[in-house]
């Protein structure tokens, strides 16, 4: 199973936080031209098909300035590449300061580097979906829930495209659902790749959320919940 651990160092000047790291490390370096200093850092991570969030409170319990670098420390099952996509949010007091995402491509074994610049954070909807920059930082193939109190989290990846939609951003699918048959959004269906939608009239109707996932499954084969 992929796990992720987070490995904090304090800011520059340090050794880099992947050097005594023998696996596969992604190494962040955090930055920002309109903030100094952050007491908690909340990341989203997204790799390949697996998401995990974390808060990790700073050096020494007090506020850490920026520049800083830290690193994800991720055990893989496969050598890969695969893509990993993080989004940041910089807190001081519980008050989110800025956020900010970056993405790249990391294999087995690999060490690679994402810069995140935190910016203040633009006016989403709590709970609302959105593409990557439509009012909230990411990846702008990746569909995020607003999460007003800290970092956007990642819904998935939108294989065919994020769609700037109302009331709901959308993962675009690929078209030719099956009536009646059941299909992840974005795969045949346009929606939410964590819900598992019924194939009517071409569009998606009875939206069912998975908590663990939704997996799309080979042709002739209805999708399901993980």
């Amino acid at each position: 199973m992929r796990r992720v651990a987070l490995v904090l160092v304090a800011a520059c000047g340090d050794p880099a936080p992947c050097d005594d790291v023998a696996g596969t490390c992604v190494e962040l370096a955090v930055e920002s031209a309109t903030i100094t200093e952050i007491d908690h850092l909340e990341l989203d991570v997204l790799y390949g098909d697996t998401h995990g969030t974390t808060t990790t409170q700073l050096p020494g319990g007090g506020t850490v300035g920026l520049p800083l670098a830290t690193a994800i420390v991720l055990a893989l099952d496969e050598a890969g590449p695969i893509p990993v996509g993080v989004v940041g949010a910089g807190k001081l007091a519980a008050v989110v300061l800025g956020t900010g995402a970056g993405s790249t491509m990391v294999a087995g074994d690999e060490h690679v580097t994402i810069k995140l610049v935190l910016a203040p954070p633009r006016d989403c909807v709590e709970g609302g979906y959105y593409c990557g920059g439509d009012k909230v930082a990411g990846d702008s193939q990746t569909l995020y829930e607003c999460n007003g109190a800290g970092v956007p989290r990642a819904r998935g990846r939108c294989d065919l495209g994020c769609i700037v939609h109302t009331p709901d951003d959308q993962c675009q699918g690929a078209g030719g659902c099956v009536e009646g048959g059941d299909y992840c959004g974005g795969n045949k269906l346009d929606g939410d790749p964590r819900t598992l939608y019924t194939c009517t009239a071409g569009g998606g109707t009875n939206p069912r959320e998975c908590a663990d996932g939704c997996v799309v499954q080979p042709a002739g084969n209805d999708d399901r919940c993980r």
